[in-house]
């Protein structure tokens, strides 16, 4: 059988495929939501990261956040990701301001970045998966709140995508603008870790 030139995939692992696409389409139609505002969602699942999609009528972003749980005692574990769907997203407060480096699209370097430490979304519909690796499971539901309350890593990539619906083009000063210092570090932070 020539399947386009892999042939480690068996008819085993195409049938298992094609059930997971199965799968995957009974569960955005169960939620009622034009299929394309998934799209971020899919993209954030299989490729990892936070995603933005926009036509004309909605805007969709997925968000991911990720929580490592580990049995010291057995010595294994697992991270479970939270990806949040927000239709409809818009801030409705936000908080702080955290100095980071984010890379975008086709851009070589990184830029630095001013994002909110907390951001509050408000949206018309908020959809949480819950993928444990531990158990081979994706566990999915619509939130019953319209509002959510982010930290950390999930607000600035919330912020992010936003950005890119609002602006394009995600703009920060390039790497190369950072000067080489050779020293202590000044943040205290880097000497505990």
């Amino acid at each position: 059988m020539d399947n386009g030139g892999d042939a480690n995939m068996d008819a085993d692992e195409i049938r298992a495929i094609f059930r997971f696409s199965a799968l995957e389409k009974n569960m955005i139609s169960s939620f009622g939501i034009q299929g394309d505002l998934f799209l971020p969602f899919l993209l954030s699942l299989k490729s990892g990261g936070s995603w933005s999609y926009a036509t004309e009528e909605s805007k969709s972003i997925a968000v991911k956040d990720v929580i490592t749980y580990y049995d010291e005692e057995n010595r294994a574990g697992y991270t479970l990701e939270k990806i949040y769907l927000f239709i409809d997203p818009e801030i409705i407060k936000e908080e702080g301001v955290v100095f980071r480096l984010e890379k975008c699209g086709e851009r070589e370097e990184r830029e630095l970045v001013e994002r909110p430490y907390r951001i509050t979304l408000r949206a018309n519909r908020i959809i949480l998966a819950e993928v444990n690796p531990g158990l081979r499971e994706i566990r999915i539901r619509e939130l019953k709140k319209k509002s959510i309350l982010l930290k950390g890593t999930p607000a600035y990539s919330a912020a992010h995508e936003l950005e890119h619906l609002e602006k394009g083009e995600v703009k920060g000063i390039p790497l190369w603008s950072f000067e080489y210092v050779k020293g202590p570090a000044k943040d205290k932070q880097a000497d505990v870790l």
